[in-house]
């Protein structure tokens, strides 16, 4: 059974997501706030969580770091962000953050099992037309810098890449999923014009 705690300001909201995750009985709540100082309060008494449900417009908290805070009171968990935000922007911000998994409010019980089902498979999930989004972003992104420009969370992936480790290696190294190393490599081929790791490796050895 999985664990599964929720972070919504939106009490009615919050209160569906509830029922839900009642009503499957392959899931139990074991948190679920309406505010991240809740969870900054009580996270040491709290389960560690298989799975957070995430909606990063909190009241007294904004922004995509709160999904590296989270992670550092729960250090594999998995994060899937609850938006109404359809900025394409948010999708690259949270994968680059270590989100798991993305849906857009409202969604179907239905969605969500999916997702959670895919992650535990997989390690992640994004419909296909996040990940076409996802992916524009990142080509969008190549084309507006002259130069190549990582994230701090890429160029650890490159180093540890260079050093020759596996996908599973740089996740358990990073603490985060083999989707998110995935994630990460795909971006560097994308910003440094490969099609491959070999082919990225092969860019230092020349």
């Amino acid at each position: 059974m999985y664990s599964v705690g929720i972070l919504e300001n939106d009490k009615g909201f919050r209160e569906t997501l509830e029922d839900f995750i009642s009503l499957n009985g392959a899931c139990r709540i074991v948190f679920s706030f309406g505010s991240f100082r809740e969870l900054k309060n009580f996270h040491q008494t709290c389960e560690q969580p298989d799975f957070v449900l995430l909606d990063i417009h909190l009241d007294d908290t904004m922004g995509l770091n709160i999904i590296d805070e989270i992670k550092l009171f729960f250090q594999r968990v998995n994060i899937i962000v609850i938006t109404g935000d359809y900025d394409e922007r948010m999708i690259l911000k949270a994968i680059q953050h270590g989100a798991s998994g993305y849906l857009y409010k409202p969604f179907s019980t239905s969605q969500l099992n999916e997702a959670i089902t895919n992650i535990e498979r997989t390690g992640s999930f994004l419909d296909p037309e996040t990940l076409t989004k996802l992916m524009s972003q990142l080509i969008v992104q190549k084309e507006s810098k002259g130069e190549v420009e990582l994230t701090s969370r890429e160029s650890k992936v490159l180093e540890l890449a260079k050093m020759g480790r596996t996908y599973k290696e740089m996740a358990n190294e990073m603490g985060v999923s083999f989707h998110t190393i995935n994630f990460h490599l795909k971006s560097i081929y994308i910003k440094m014009d490969v099609k491959s790791k070999a082919e990225l490796i092969s860019k230092f050895l020349k």
